[in-house]
Formats: C-alpha cells, structure tokens, sequence
C-alpha cells in the first residue's frame, strides 16, 4: 500500500542531538517525498512555539502535531485538524498536588511554555540536557499563577522534570485518580501529563479521518515512550537505531540513528524500491 502520510518525531529522532538541526539529507528526503505527493507531519512533544525552527527547516511541511498529539494543526490553512486538552479545572488540581511537593514544572499552554514565578531555575535549566537549556530558557514565559492563567481553558500539557523514587508511589495513584489522564515520558525521568485521549497515535488517526487515508498508509518515525502510540498502528512505522528498548518493540523496523540520517535512509529506500520495503 502506497504511503500518504509521513510523521516523524523531532528530539531524538529527526534533530541531531543539538536539539535543533534537520540535516540536509534529511531535508531533502522529506521534501523529495513531498514533491511526489506525500503529505508531512512533524510530531512533537513540544509546543507549537517550541518547534518553530523545527518548520523554518522545513518550509514545505502540511501538517504539525505538538503537546504529545493534544494540538493537531493543519498548517496550509492555518487552522486546528484535532484538539485533545486536560479540562482547566482538572489541570489545576494537578497543579495544586505538584505545588504540594515542590516539583519542577511547566505547562504547555495556547500553543506556548509557561513557568511558576517561583520555579528554581537554575535547578530546573540544570537537569535539561544542556543542548535544549537555551531553546527552553529563552521561550518560557514566567508568570505568577499558572491557575490564574489557565482559568476555564483547557491546557495541552502538565511536564514536571525528573521525578523519581518515593514521590512517584505517592504522586501518581493521587493523578490517576483523577481520571481521564495518561503520562509518558520523552527524556529520560520526566513525566508528562496530557488527557487521556491525547496521543501521537490519536492524532495520527485524526489526520486520517481529515485526509480520507488508512493508518497503513501512513509513515511513523520515533525514538522514546510518546512515540509508541503512532508506531503501533502506522503501516510503515520506524525506530531510530537510538530509540528505547521498548519502543523500537513497537516499530516495524529499525533505521539509522538521529545522527546518522535514519529517516531519510528509510525514505530514501522506500522512494527508490516505490513501496517494495
């Protein structure tokens, strides 16, 4: 079955291991596939804000699913494909049993990052790989009450960096109990929080539906936990040779790594065979 759809990660698995560069082989195999008619998605755990360099790389790109599939844009028409948010109400509740126990954390919000007034950031910056520190520190908005902002508005994401041990065994049976809720990690001791219908895997779904495509049409590229959902269903679904352990499970195949052009090594050979992989 031909491929329609390409949606590949960022962090880990389309970026080098700046953060931030899409090497020119990558581009132009992404633009190649373009060129013939399949559509792009870039699929990120950030922000809509947090991967506009990611699209200035990429110029050519359809669509943008951000906040772990809670925002699916299509990016030709400027308007929203899917939308998956944690209920504010809800959101703040989650905030009040991390503010309990001083936890480092952050929301994605209306397409933005938003930090407490109160986070320690030099704690906070310390634990980010160092390569991400800057695109962080100069796109987070700090403000005083991040309850006062969210209001009634539902909110993409809840991250808190590095939680660990004993707080997890308290923390989480108090958020599941919640309701409606799913965590997953994208770097190593984080924890994100969306709403229980928010996934890549739902969001690829949604850009099906809008496209009139099957999921078996559709080509996945991923390294670590919030990729797992989109690989399990895609029909051509690849794990970067760095992907976790558990991840690279649920891929059909295996390609290079981020830093050796692993997406466009398997684009490049599906493009040549035309679907014989």
């Amino acid at each position: 079955m031909p491929v329609k759809l390409i949606m590949t990660d960022l962090d880990g698995t389309l970026f080098q291991d700046d953060h931030e560069t899409i090497t020119s082989r990558n581009i132009s195999a992404l633009k190649k596939a373009h060129d013939k008619g399949i559509k792009i998605c870039v699929a990120s755990g950030r922000t809509r804000f947090l991967v506009k360099d990611a699209l200035m790389q990429l110029p050519f790109a359809d669509f943008l699913s951000t906040s772990n599939g809670a925002m699916t844009y299509d990016l030709r028409k400027g308007t929203v494909v899917d939308s998956n948010l944690i209920p504010g109400e809800k959101a703040k509740k989650i905030l009040g049993m991390i503010n309990e126990r001083n936890l480092q954390h952050e929301i994605y919000f209306n397409g933005e990052c938003y930090m407490d007034c109160h986070t320690d950031l030099s704690s906070y910056y310390e634990n980010i790989p160092h390569q991400y520190r800057d695109i962080l520190r100069n796109a987070a908005i700090i403000v005083d009450d991040l309850s006062e902002i969210i209001g009634n508005q539902g909110v993409e994401k809840i991250s808190i960096m590095y939680i660990v041990g004993d707080v997890l065994d308290d923390y989480l049976p108090r958020l599941y109990a919640l309701g409606n809720l799913n965590t997953t990690s994208s770097i190593k001791d984080n924890l994100e929080t969306n709403d229980i219908s928010a996934n890549k895997g739902t969001s690829l779904k949604a850009l099906c539906n809008y496209l009139g495509i099957s999921p078996d049409e559709v080509m996945t590229f991923g390294d670590s936990g919030n990729d797992r959902e989109m690989l399990s269903i895609s029909g051509y679904s690849y794990a970067v040779d760095n992907a976790w352990d558990d991840t690279k499970e649920k891929a059909k195949y295996i390609t290079a790594s981020n830093m050796e052009d692993g997406v466009a090594i398997a684009i490049e050979k599906y493009l040549e065979t035309e679907n014989d992989i």
